[in-house]
């Protein structure tokens, strides 16, 4: 997932906050601490006022050490990779080649793939295995992109989100249009419309915001799903797939017809992010946590929230509209110590028990990933964007993964090299797509 986050760096690289009597997850002391304690160390568990993921992963930190006092504690390590971000990855691979990773931590789909090659993440499949109440309270799909080629459960999912698009409905009007469209013909025909009154219709990135849409135009096509959920890993030519084919070259086109941003190539999200906040975007994809992040903190544009609809993605026909549906991030464990993971078992668990997954979405905004009571999420009184396009998942005719999920863990490197030469005519498609596909797989 992708939002603007500023996590302020430690002076140090790595410094404890709370009892110093805490280990690495791997340096072979004692985990117990003198109140009898066992003690885990969590590197994405720091308190911050910028990412509310952090700041809900701190607080509900305090409230499982008070819910289990005198038997397991939480100790936060404070650094300045705990938010995501490009950095984030390298730092823990680091950290596994020194046998030093946490005891707790949280990765998406993409740094998981990659960090599990290195041997050093627990596999949750026997706990899962040996609670079947337990692994039946997740959500169908909750482990897509958080699971080994051989059923390995690397990660507790932290979340499943349906991933829409966020559009503003006064500079929609604006253009003579009273509802998004529901078809990329029709929505290439708003675009048009929209470009005429000088505003960008749709806000992307070149990376993250470019390969959702990517992803739609794959997903909502006649025969596109079954790349998306699995010929995307195991295909060494993605230009052989038509569906991948047309929706690439209609992605391109969207360039050439100038209906996304001129400087769509940056790779930064916030980049395309800024075009929305500013006013100067109709629309732009990505998760609910888009309305806690930077919705409700945007002073670019008072009132933008009140005027933003979030809805699915447009489909090949009319009754073809489509969600990309990702579990997006999840709790791995770097520690090989029974002793501690029986305190991060008991984490975990707590982490996606009810209370605390409807708590978590109340504070980012981002969905459970275990199944809750309708009375429950209604008495919770979720942010409506996000929980509206929950809503609407029964209705929306088709789902699937993001192409990060299933895709080798290089295609965002490969994506942002090779983009930009393919829009501006340097290689044609069967070339950008072969290309995208090996180095994707060099990359991951």
């Amino acid at each position: 997932m992708r939002v603007i986050r500023t996590v302020v760096a430690a002076t140090t690289p790595l410094i404890l906050t709370g009892a110093l009597t805490a280990c690495s997850a791997q340096d072979g002391g004692s985990p117990v601490n003198a109140a009898g304690e066992i003690e885990i160390t969590c590197a994405t568990c720091q308190e911050s006022t910028t990412d509310p993921f952090l700041q809900f992963n701190y607080e509900a930190a305090q409230r499982f050490n008070e819910a289990h006092r005198g038997r397991y504690r939480v100790v936060t390590l404070r650094h300045a990779n705990a938010g995501s971000g490009e950095a984030r990855l390298p730092y823990y691979q680091r950290l596994a080649m020194a046998n030093d990773l946490p005891d707790v931590f949280q990765l998406n789909s993409a740094e998981i793939e990659s960090l599990s090659s290195t041997g050093r993440l627990h596999d949750f499949a026997p706990e899962l295995a040996a609670d079947a109440e337990w692994s039946a309270s997740f959500q169908p799909r909750a482990f897509d992109g958080l699971s080994g080629p051989e059923g390995q459960r690397w990660a507790i999912p932290q979340q499943q989100d349906p991933v829409g698009i966020f559009y503003n409905r006064e500079l929609l009007a604006h253009a003579g249009h009273d509802a998004f469209p529901t078809t990329w013909d029709e929505f290439e025909s708003m675009a048009a419309d929209v470009r005429a009154t000088g505003t960008t219709p749709i806000a992307l990135d070149g990376d993250w915001a470019t390969i959702l849409m990517w992803s739609n135009l794959i997903g909502t096509h006649p025969e596109g799903a079954a790349f998306l959920a699995d010929e995307i890993a195991t295909s060494d030519d993605w230009s052989a797939n038509a569906a991948v084919v047309a929706a690439t070259e209609r992605l391109r086109s969207w360039h050439t017809e100038g209906y996304v941003n001129a400087d769509a190539f940056s790779g930064d999200f916030q980049n395309a992010a800024s075009k929305y906040l500013a006013g100067t975007a109709v629309a732009i994809p990505n998760g609910p946590w888009f309305v806690k992040t930077n919705l409700r903190t945007s002073q670019a544009a008072p009132g933008l929230y009140e005027d933003t609809e979030y809805v699915p993605s447009p489909g090949w026909g009319a009754s073809e509209q489509g969600l990309i549906v990702v579990s997006g991030a999840g709790w791995v464990s770097g520690t090989a110590d029974p002793t501690r993971l029986e305190a991060v078992e008991a984490f975990v668990r707590f982490m996606s028990s009810t209370d605390e997954v409807v708590e978590q979405a109340r504070s980012t905004g981002s969905n459970p990933p275990v199944t809750v009571p309708a009375a429950t999420l209604a008495a919770a009184e979720l942010e409506p964007l996000s929980s509206g396009l929950v809503g609407r998942l029964p209705e929306v005719a088709l789902t699937y993964p993001h192409a990060r999920v299933h895709a080798p863990g290089g295609i965002d490197a490969a994506w942002k090299n090779l983009w930009p030469a393919y829009v501006n005519g340097e290689i044609d498609t069967a070339a950008f797509l072969s290309r995208l596909a090996a180095d994707s797989a060099v990359g991951g």
